[in-house]
């Protein structure tokens, strides 16, 4: 029964018929990682879908601002309680897109996505309604990940890369671009 209140209390999964929840806390494994760990790599295999149970993960992506220079990982988005991450454990080519790396300890829930994507074509309902949900935060990462590399990031890059701005580290924080405020980003 706690999983299926886990599973109730995220947006991705909240709402959905009781008979579906049980389906898919059948399918959860608990996980844990430490501070600075690395629970995917962009451009690893997509093999499970994550629900963040308690913590923080910084979703990274690589940065190349200029050509024939190292890229620099840098947070688009972080991750909190109940969210959703790993989406490319459901939708084809299955490779993850962002890394996620802990900020804090965490602890996760995780799902295979090849016996999530056999669950959801047995069952056609849930099917859809999963794959809608995941079509809108699909879409709400890609708005916030372009908003952040836009509202400063290529600048920042930039005035790093010409040394226009000496003093800055070499890897960019999450927050340091588009502000501190955090918006609804979960499907």
């Amino acid at each position: 029964m706690a999983l299926i209140d886990t599973l109730k209390s995220t947006e991705f999964f909240g709402g959905l018929e009781t008979g579906h929840l049980e389906k898919v806390s059948n399918l959860c494994r608990g996980g844990s990682y430490r501070e600075g760990e690395m629970i995917f790599k962009e451009g690893d295999e997509a093999a499970e879908l994550y629900i963040l149970t308690d913590g923080r993960v910084a979703l990274e992506m690589e940065v190349c601002p200029v050509p024939n220079r190292p890229a620099i990982p840098t947070a688009v988005e972080v991750v909190t309680g109940s969210e959703v991450f790993g989406w490319s454990a459901l939708v084809e080519p299955h490779v993850y897109t962002l890394s996620a790396r802990c900020m804090t300890n965490c602890t996760v829930l995780a799902i295979k996505g090849d016996t999530l994507r056999k669950v959801m074509a047995d069952d056609a309902g849930l099917g859809f309604e999963l794959m809608k949900r995941l079509a809108q935060l699909i879409s709400l990462r890609l708005i916030h990940t372009r908003l952040r590399l836009t509202s400063g990031l290529g600048l920042a890059l930039l005035g790093r890369e010409l040394g226009a701005s000496g003093n800055q580290s070499a890897k960019l924080e999450v927050g340091s671009i588009g502000g501190s405020q955090k918006t609804n980003k979960r499907g």
